[in-house]
């Protein structure tokens, strides 16, 4: 019987301590100030993870739900459910086939979108889990901003308000985004086409920025070199799968941002690329898989 007991009280004082540690740790989490760019690994595709503390943004979702979800189970504790924001650049199969699990497994504050649409099975399945979870829609476009605290703001520069919903080419209504953190400046491109880039650089928006996603996976048809001079990057993050069948990224694209002398790292070669932000005060640093 005594031994009985004294295993019942260590059962006890086992679990209240691995109670107290997740408390602590949930504690921890929800109230840290630091900020994570994450740009996953999804093959051909697009995924970015921007997290602060319990605070989190989802830019698109890659082609598959089950790489998606295993990439986020490295980068979100198993007791958050929940990714505040979503946003859907354009509705193409490689950058919203993920969303699709992620809407089913996780809890989705809002989802950010245009208007564009496509005849895919895939975009029809989005916009059907959208519709039976009750998600919260709201239209992406310029002069929207998205807050995640102090110091820290994203703002949507492309498209404008008097896009045409009915483009058959449905990159070039990509939503773009621009993050600021500090000194510390992001800009997230999804497939925005030549085209698309030209207007946005006259636009009169401010797209100088540290990090640039290049557009549509390091595509000829994107990274126009007036565009790159007004963003002016110092690195350039080339989301994109291993041997993929369009030949991405574009030696031309390669060599030009070589010759403008910008860092380029690539997620077939480096995996999940990380930029750990401390405070707005200092550099943020990059971590590599």
């Amino acid at each position: 019987m005594l031994k009985r007991n004294r295993k019942i009280v260590y059962l006890t004082l086992s679990g209240l301590l691995a109670l107290s540690l997740i408390l602590a740790g949930i504690i921890f989490y929800s109230t840290r100030q630091d900020l994570k760019v994450i740009y996953l690994d999804v093959g051909q595709g697009d995924a970015i993870f921007i997290s602060r503390g319990q605070n989190q943004i989802l830019i698109d979702g890659g082609p598959s739900g089950q790489r998606l979800l295993e990439k986020l189970g490295k980068h979100v504790p198993f007791w958050d459910r929940k990714i505040e924001v979503v946003i859907a650049t354009h509705p193409d199969a490689d950058h919203i086939g993920g969303l699709i699990d992620l809407m089913r497994v996780y809890q989705i504050g809002e989802i950010i979108d245009t208007q564009t649409q496509s005849e895919s099975q895939v975009y029809k399945k989005y916009r059907e889990l959208i519709n039976s979870e009750k998600i919260n829609e709201l239209e992406g476009v310029a002069g929207v901003n998205i807050k995640m605290g102090d110091g820290l703001e994203m703002k949507i520069v492309s498209p404008s308000e008097n896009y045409n919903s009915e483009e058959k080419d449905t990159n070039l209504n990509s939503i773009v985004t621009r993050l600021t953190f500090g000194e510390n400046s992001f800009i997230f491109t999804g497939d925005l086409p030549s085209d698309g880039e030209q207007a946005l650089t006259k636009s009169g928006e401010n797209i100088k920025s540290q990090v640039l996603k290049v557009g549509h996976h390091g595509s000829k048809y994107s990274s126009g070199e007036e565009f790159l001079k007004a963003v002016s990057p110092r690195d350039a993050v080339i989301s994109v799968g291993t041997n993929n069948k369009y030949g991405h990224p574009a030696p031309e694209i390669l060599e030009k941002l070589k010759n403008m002398g910008v860092n380029i790292i690539r997620t077939d070669e480096r995996g999940d690329v990380v930029y750990d932000c401390q405070n707005p005060k200092s550099k943020c640093q990059i971590i590599t898989d």
